[in-house]
């Protein structure tokens, strides 16, 4: 695990455009849900395939925002989801625009070499740099936290398990399982075995070939701005 446990805020950054609040009502399918604001329904899109059973409760606030974009179903998308004390960001486009935040500030001390890597049958998100040794890294974000401890995945995910293998595969770089966890409550990170035992199981071989991880956590502060919060520890049985 790389860095030490820093709690504090550092802002990242901000996001734009008309925010606003509702109030959960139900998940219509996997990326849709339902919301109640100003007396009326509306449809919004959750980009999250994750189960979010532990967040998604009737009647919790929910923070959305405002998509001009012609074609689409819903002009919607779901920020974020309200947890006792604060905000669980639940867009799983963020993890790698948070990524590339933390190394633009050398908050992380990483060079982003290339995007989009093919590797084999997957595509991983990152080909990095860091002292002359090149790393090939895929960015996951977290969103289930139980007392103290992030959980992933929150649902199986059979892509996991094969970006790692292609990771250890890919030649002339280092394999690098980067963490974003979505809210601040989590002090270690920790792979969900009750739910994926075949992605827990390669991850422990992973590292044991070679494979290295790094967790940070981030906030979201005033409905809008996205905080560093530190880096928090990966601890695999």
């Amino acid at each position: 695990m790389e860095g030490e446990n820093r709690s504090f805020h550092v802002p990242l950054l901000e996001i734009t455009g008309n925010i606003r609040r509702g109030l959960f009502v139900t998940r219509v399918n996997r990326f849709t849900v339902l919301l109640k604001y100003n007396g009326s329904l509306l449809q919004c899109h959750l980009h999250d395939p994750g189960r979010l059973s532990e967040l998604l409760l009737p009647g919790v606030p929910v923070l959305f925002r405002d998509i001009q974009s012609p074609g689409r179903k819903t002009q919607y998308d779901i920020l974020a989801i309200r947890s006792p004390g604060f905000w669980v960001i639940t867009d799983s486009r963020m993890p790698n625009i948070i990524l590339r935040r933390v190394v633009e500030l050398s908050i992380l001390n990483y060079k982003i070499i290339d995007k989009e890597v093919q590797c084999g049958d997957s595509r991983i998100d990152y080909l990095l740099e860091k002292d002359g040794t090149r790393f090939i890294a895929e960015v996951k974000g977290c969103t289930l936290c139980r007392g103290g401890t992030a959980l992933f995945p929150d649902a199986p995910t059979s892509r996991g398990s094969r970006q790692i293998k292609r990771m250890l595969e890919y030649p002339g770089a280092c394999p690098l399982l980067i963490f974003v966890v979505m809210r601040p409550d989590a002090n270690n990170l920790r792979p969900n075995m009750e739910t994926d035992p075949l992605f827990y199981q390669t991850l422990k071989e992973g590292l044991r070939l070679g494979l290295s991880t790094t967790s940070f956590k981030v906030s979201l502060e005033n409905e809008r701005i996205i905080c560093f919060r530190g880096n928090i520890p990966v601890t695999v049985d």
